[in-house]
């Protein structure tokens, strides 16, 4: 049986006491896509659990949730976060340059000198 969310909205979410239940309240009635599964078994001995199982998916396919995107962008904080970025790519790129361009004029069996060394 699978439970979808109706439009009615309720204070208090049903919450069964169980351990699995808790550890899902979150979910149940919180900001997410929720599906309900309620397992039932046809058997006679097991009518009082099966119909505890069905008032308990009634219950909760009144709980409404309203989903909406977590996290919230901030633009002049991701501006200057990139802004950040791109000047320390740049830096990088620059050192790079000045690295290989030493590199490239340096006879490749001539030893650095002791300044040369400490510069690098």
């Amino acid at each position: 049986m699978v439970v979808g969310t109706c439009d009615k909205k309720r204070d208090h979410v049903p919450y069964r006491s169980c351990k699995l239940t808790n550890i899902l309240k979150n979910s149940i009635g919180g900001n997410c896509k929720t599906i309900l599964i309620a397992n039932i078994f046809p058997e006679t001995k097991y009518i009082e659990e099966t119909l505890s199982t069905l008032r308990f998916a009634t219950r909760m396919k009144n709980v409404a949730n309203e989903c909406s995107v977590n996290e919230a962008l901030d633009q002049p904080l991701l501006i200057k976060k990139m802004e950040r970025e791109i000047r320390d790519l740049k830096q990088e790129l620059s050192m790079h340059d000045v690295l290989a361009s030493k590199g490239a004029h340096k006879n490749k069996t001539e030893p650095y000198t002791a300044q040369e060394a400490y510069k690098i």
